[in-house]
């Protein structure tokens, strides 16, 4: 079975094991599927001296300059890493909207009490919502 990770997914208990010797290791499926989502990230690119570049390639620059300064070729050690951008789809309108909803508006687009509650628990914390297809369209 493979598994997938998904963004903002947390590994679960579940996704451990214990070996005879008492140590806690991954399964072998959350493992695979941990690397995997570490090379996608790897392989995201960013603006590095200049040039847009892979994080991979970032990071072999970097050991590169650090083994340099290690075996006496660089006096001095300076580490140039740009800032990991995670993009993210942020509503403001829809996310203030939900706020607002009263409970008879929550009543006209079906919503139920209780998924309301979550929806605004999730706002106020940062917290991702999803909004459905026939509640999308009265929000907006």
């Amino acid at each position: 079975m493979k598994k997938r990770i998904k963004d903002g997914e947390k590994i679960k208990k579940s996704d451990f094991i214990l070996t005879e010797n008492y140590n806690i290791r991954l399964r072998e499926s959350t493992a695979k599927a941990l690397i995997e989502k570490i090379g996608l990230n790897f392989n995201a690119r960013a603006l590095y001296n200049g040039k847009y570049y892979s994080y991979q390639n970032i990071l072999y620059e970097n050991v590169r300059l650090l083994a340099s300064h290690i075996i006496g070729k660089s006096g001095k050690l300076q580490f140039n890493i740009p800032e990991f951008k995670i993009k993210r789809e942020y509503n403001t309108d829809i996310h203030s909207k939900v706020l607002s909803l009263t409970p008879e508006d929550r009543k006209k687009l079906g919503i139920n009490k209780s998924t309301l509650w979550y929806m605004q628990k999730h706002v106020k914390e940062g917290k991702r919502i999803k909004v459905y297809g026939k509640v999308m369209g009265k929000i907006k």
